[in-house]
């Protein structure tokens, strides 16, 4: 079972490319965790200082924002246990290194 097909010259190193592929799946994907978690941080200081000043938006607190994502976090906590132990450790590195710079 062939994992990439890449032609004669090229197939003796398809186990490395699939490996570099998934360093780099994972850097890519840090840095989009670490932009996505700083974009809701940006979110919480604005509703935060909004309420300071008397705006809000209908419908919706910093409690119901707040209470939204711990009961998403918290859900998908739960179903990444497992699946979390199944994923290469070079994409976890990745994943690391594109949080850590991103």
């Amino acid at each position: 079972m062939e994992l990439i097909s890449l032609g004669p010259q090229l197939n003796q190193y398809a186990s490395l490319i699939v490996l570099l592929l998934l360093f780099v799946d994972g850097a890519i994907f840090g840095l989009a965790i670490k932009k996505g978690i700083t974009s809701i941080i940006l979110i919480v200081i604005g509703l935060v200082l909004a309420s300071f000043v008397g705006l809000a938006i209908p419908f919706l607190s910093l409690t119901v924002v707040l209470n939204f994502i711990s009961g998403f976090i918290a859900s998908e906590i739960s179903h990444l246990g497992p699946l979390f132990l199944t994923f290469p450790v070079l994409w976890i590195l990745g994943l690391l290194i594109g949080v850590w710079k991103g």
